[in-house]
């Protein structure tokens, strides 16, 4: 966490939900605009979002990176197992303060913006759009210590602001508590997440039904793909991701 973010105010906010005045995660400064933002919308503005013409698997900003066939250098080394991919926003201070405070803090309230969040990122609502969306599990012993997963929470926000066109579903299942992947490097984390993942016994999906995995950040997308390859196991065949950001 910065040095100017102060470690309560997720906390309170998480403690007051239902209350109106809620200090922005980004600067600080309370919002009153429309008793309803989490995020001063001048902050939202300011956040490095997606637009214009982005890596097919990953979804990054293509902007002064070489790319060949609509794919980034990052993607384009490595054996992604999904077929395309979308990111809401580049991880700088500001966004990194604010997944900060969704993933470590619990503050849900952050993910209420999320129609204005959509609005920022053209075309990422409609590459939801006809999917199920798969969150990202926990390990039993994370989610118990946790109390939450902001995966869940990112794919349910997704749902409430799109409405019907597309479906939760709570489909895979952490098998081994990893440990975190933050310090690891990218062949470290691979092998980190490597077999972590299960299919549950019960659910209704057909092996043709779409996916989009969702997860709050693309790193290197270690995670991600071993959750894909989880699902290339069982037999789907429509693979996609999705994060908030990326970096």
């Amino acid at each position: 966490m910065s040095s100017g973010q102060k470690w309560w105010k997720p906390v309170l906010n998480r403690s007051l939900d239902f209350v109106f005045t809620s200090f922005c995660s980004i600067c600080n400064g309370r919002v009153f605009e429309d008793g309803y933002s989490y995020s001063c919308q001048e902050c939202l503005d300011s956040l490095a979002w997606v637009r214009g013409t982005r890596c097919k698997l990953c979804g990054v900003s293509m902007s002064g990176m070489g790319f060949k066939d609509m794919t980034c250098v990052n993607c384009r080394e490595e054996n992604l197992l999904f077929e395309e991919g979308r990111c809401m926003f580049l991880m700088e201070e500001r966004s990194k303060n604010l997944v900060h405070d969704l993933k470590y803090y619990g503050a849900r309230m952050i993910l209420r913006d999320m129609t204005s969040w959509l609005d920022r990122c053209p075309g990422y609502e409609d590459f939801l759009e006809g999917s199920f969306l798969i969150p990202v599990p926990l390990h039993q012993r994370r989610y118990s210590s946790r109390g939450f997963n902001q995966s869940v929470w990112i794919a349910q926000a997704f749902k409430k602001s799109i409405g019907s066109g597309v479906e939760v579903c709570d489909l895979l299942a952490r098998k081994k508590n990893t440990p975190t992947q933050t310090v690891l490097n990218r062949n470290e984390r691979k092998a980190n997440v490597k077999n972590a993942f299960a299919l549950k016994p019960k659910n209704c999906l057909k092996k043709e039904d779409r996916i989009v995995l969702i997860d709050d950040v693309f790193t290197t997308g270690a995670t991600l793909n071993a959750c894909a390859q989880t699902l290339r196991n069982e037999g789907f065949v429509r693979i996609d991701v999705a994060t908030l950001g990326h970096g």
